[in-house]
């Protein structure tokens, strides 16, 4: 588990609102985990970009396409920045392939938006502060296998070394989220 730092608490808190937390990372490196307990001390909701699938049908696509990053801007970023309260989007279930639902967000002053492929140029000029967790893409693998092994009992090792281990690489090396990150955390341990 990733210790969060008070004056990162502070530093967010002091932020000019509303105000939208991106924590990007590979997949399996603890974005989720660290999301849930940096919302619960800031009191800010959650948005994770998996809610945002595009066809899942679709295998080849590259740099993290297979989520609907432009959906993400004009239902979430979007409306939030321009105050809407509370924010809406449709929720994208894995199994039916398809938007279900609509979510309703509803927020104080900040939202935190969470997932692979995030910190992209297209969508940076919504995010207040940008956090990258930081770990070898190896351990972050091992971490996702297991977790849909032992959690989703989903077994998908061949997409988190096919697809999304490519996917992730892609990402990384074209538009270098770790370096327009304006924090790194690392979590680079494995837990057995």
């Amino acid at each position: 588990m990733i210790k969060i730092d008070q004056q990162l608490i502070e530093k967010l808190i002091a932020l000019k609102t509303p105000a939208i937390i991106a924590i990007s990372g590979f997949g399996g490196a603890g974005k989720s985990t660290f999301a849930s307990s940096l919302g619960s001390m800031i009191n800010a909701p959650i948005i994770c970009v998996d809610q945002f699938g595009i066809d899942r049908t679709i295998e080849n696509f590259s740099h993290w396409k297979g989520m609907d990053f432009e959906r993400l801007e004009k239902e979430i970023l979007i409306p939030f920045s321009n105050g809407a309260n509370p924010v809406s989007y449709g929720h994208w279930d894995h199994d039916a392939n398809k938007i279900i639902k609509n979510v309703e967000v509803p927020h104080s002053r900040f939202l935190i938006i969470e997932g692979v492929g995030l910190l992209r140029p297209e969508l940076l000029k919504y995010f207040s502060y940008k956090i990258w967790i930081d770990c070898s893409q190896d351990i972050a693998n091992e971490r996702g296998k297991k977790r849909d092994r032992e959690v989703h009992k989903n077994p998908q090792d061949e997409k988190w070394d096919g697809p999304w281990k490519r996917n992730d690489e892609e990402y990384y090396n074209s538009y270098k989220p770790k370096d327009i990150a304006d924090l790194i955390i690392s979590n680079q341990y494995l837990q057995k």
